[in-house]
């Protein structure tokens, strides 16, 4: 529901204006999360930092981000979303202006944190926005056109990066990209209606109650599986590609990317699964095809070119239940959009961190094969939380 005018957004042609908003806050998000990976090495030797050390000012965003994003995205459904979506580009903006002029590892770590909080508040208050102005099967498309920053993001905003940081170095391109974030501002601004919900929550905690529904952490637990072999991909599929196939790095870099373009066609597409009756049995047998498809990409056994396939179908598919999932979450908590949407920003973070660390540990003691084992069981695991998220809502459109 329109929360300025009170009336429904009638379809996806109307509500573009507020579709794009979401889209490229959430692009700024994610590309902000992401922005020290091109520059590690130049910022690195400037601040005389080691690249283990840059790693870890890498990785602070994302603990504020993922202990943050369940409680403070709750404050918009109280005070609305626009305000909040806001305050986080700005503090994501900011926090990329000030780190370029940092001088040392501890002012480059405080404002990565900031980005870490500013981050949370973004994404969840994005998706809560879409739910909050759009109804139906409309919702779905909706929350997927939106979300494809996130694939934007890694497609185009961090190889833009990259660019900038190759022929102006690591500080303009800091500087730039903060601008380029607090322009956007302005288009958020003047597109997001204003206003707080009309059946907002009567407190904060009164945002929680819908956490006493089984179903809701079917779903939050599905999709830690889920990122949990989409993190094993995007953290091992690199050296796995060198090791086996013995390219370089950079054309493990042009195979990574052009194997993630699936992720982007994905998360446009599953917007309409979300339409669809008996969707969490398609998304089930989806899963199941994951973990088939990521096992086969990392033992070994295929041509390059068919493993590279493996890769492109297995991203493409692991992208399509996102818009159906979370638009079922909104449903569940038809008064509190953010703060569910914020615990589902949660269990990507989660499923992010096992997916590196157990991936890590798996290659370690069993190579590449216990990872592709590692995969299958957790497909099987997401398989059986989805299914039983099939037996929940059946029934349902």
């Amino acid at each position: 529901m329109d929360l300025s005018t009170g009336k429904d957004v009638a379809g996806i042609r109307q509500g573009w204006p507020i579709i794009l908003a979401c889209f490229l806050t959430i692009f700024t998000a994610y590309t902000t999360a992401f922005i020290l990976g091109p520059m590690l090495d130049d910022m690195g030797r400037d601040l005389g930092l080691s690249l283990s050390a840059m790693g870890q000012l890498a990785a602070i965003t994302f603990i504020p981000w993922g202990i943050g994003a369940p409680l403070l995205a709750p404050i918009s459904d109280r005070y609305g979303r626009k305000y909040v979506i806001l305050a986080g580009v700005a503090g994501l903006s900011l926090s990329s202006i000030a780190t370029s002029f940092a001088d040392g590892y501890l002012a480059v770590a405080v404002w990565r944190f900031i980005a870490g909080l500013s981050g949370a508040l973004v994404p969840p208050t994005a998706v809560a926005a879409i739910g909050d102005n759009f109804t139906g099967r409309v919702r779905g498309l909706a929350i997927g056109f939106a979300t494809a920053g996130v694939a934007m993001g890694l497609l185009v905003g961090v190889p833009s990066v990259a660019f900038l940081t190759d022929y102006l170095g690591w500080r303009n391109a800091l500087w730039i990209s903060g601008v380029f974030g607090l322009t956007l501002s302005l288009y958020t601004l003047r597109s997001l209606p204003s206003g707080s919900q009309t059946d907002a929550p009567s407190s904060y905690l009164a945002s929680f109650t819908w956490m006493r529904q089984g179903a809701s952490w079917l779903l939050l637990s599905g999709n830690v599986t889920e990122r949990l072999m989409t993190s094993a991909f995007l953290t091992y599929v690199a050296v796995f590609l060198m090791r086996t196939f013995e390219v370089s790095l950079s054309t493990a870099g042009s195979l990574l990317t052009a194997m993630s373009v699936g992720a982007l066609i994905g998360g446009l597409l599953g917007g309409a699964l979300a339409g669809v009756r008996r969707r969490f049995l398609i998304i089930t047998a989806l899963v199941l095809l994951q973990g088939e498809l990521l096992a086969f990409h990392f033992s070994g056994l295929g041509f390059l070119t068919l493993t590279i396939a493996a890769g492109f179908l297995f991203s493409f598919f692991s992208h399509l239940s996102r818009p159906a999932v979370m638009d079922d979450l909104i449903s569940i908590a038809p008064q509190a959009h953010g703060a569910i949407i914020g615990f589902y920003s949660t269990s990507n973070q989660v499923g992010l961190f096992l997916g590196a660390s157990l991936g890590g540990f798996a290659i370690q003691w069993g190579g590449f094969g216990a990872l592709s084992w590692l995969v299958l069981g957790a497909a099987v695991l997401g398989g059986g939380f989805y299914g039983a998220s099939a037996w929940v809502f059946r029934g349902r459109g």
